[in-house]
């Protein structure tokens, strides 16, 4: 199953962002044929500016210390997202924007709400008593023990266990969501341990995911749509893509490379 099937996007001057970026003044529309679309090319290519754009288009809420609109780093884009035209397969009626540099921002924000919770326990002993204390205090504690069940105490696990379970407490079936440079947070392991999860809940639980990565391992994704930025937006194969080439080079003759570094 996927449900945003293409989208149409604003032209505007050159001299205004993302218009500046050779990709968007040639790019008019892109289709999304597969349940998985993978966005890669070199930094400040535009894949990641895409992604934002769409998440703000599609209103999906956001994993972070901040929601999408009152997020500062966003502005740049939020024009240019809004104006993107969307077509549907299906309307998606869950799903999330998840950037790898939201993580902390995102483990602040539930430190926030526990301090909240504190708050509200400290409150209700002041002004209630017998019944009415032990009803309204149960309830706080139940909502943080659904917290605690979910995400687990993010504070005692490493960058990218803690990355992982927010994903893992946080994904859903039929649902639509973006995820920019994942790999950041995690080892090769652990990047296996994401593909796994995306590949079970793509073709068994009716998810769309689309996906800015430099991870090869997150390219080879069964059956995904490859979208490569450069100088345009090109549909390519995981073996055409400069991560494949280099990687592969790399690693079958470094020495050769490290003569030139």
């Amino acid at each position: 199953m996927y449900y945003l099937s293409r989208i149409s996007l604003p032209k505007g001057p050159q001299t205004q962002f993302p218009f500046t970026l050779q990709a968007f003044r040639e790019l008019e529309s892109m289709s999304f044929e597969t349940p998985v679309t993978v966005f890669v090319g070199e930094n400040g290519s535009g894949k990641s500016t895409l992604l934002k754009a769409l998440a703000i288009k599609l209103n999906l809420p956001a994993i972070g210390s901040n929601d999408l609109e009152s997020d500062e780093t966003l502005e740049g884009v939020k024009s240019f997202g809004e104006a993107i035209i969307t077509s549907w397969k299906k309307k998606a009626f869950r799903g999330f924007f998840f950037r790898a540099e939201d993580y902390f921002g995102f483990v602040k924000r539930l430190k926030n709400i526990d301090q909240e919770f504190k708050g509200d326990i400290v409150d209700f002993e002041k002004r209630l008593s017998g019944t009415g204390l032990k009803l309204a205090v149960g309830a706080v504690y139940g909502q943080k023990e659904a917290l605690l069940r979910k995400y687990g105490d993010l504070t005692e696990v490493s960058h990218g266990e803690g990355f992982l379970k927010v994903l893992q407490g946080r994904l859903q079936a039929e649902g639509i969501y973006l995820i920019d440079e994942p790999e950041a947070a995690l080892s090769p392991q652990r990047q296996l341990a994401l593909f796994s999860l995306i590949k079970n809940l793509s073709e068994n639980h009716g998810c769309q995911f689309i996906i800015a990565t430099h991870s090869p391992i997150l390219m080879t994704l069964p059956n995904a749509t490859i979208y490569q930025f450069s100088d345009s937006i090109q549909k390519v194969n995981y073996e055409d893509t400069e991560h494949f080439t280099i990687m592969k080079n790399f690693l079958n003759n470094p020495e050769a490379f490290l003569r030139y570094l």
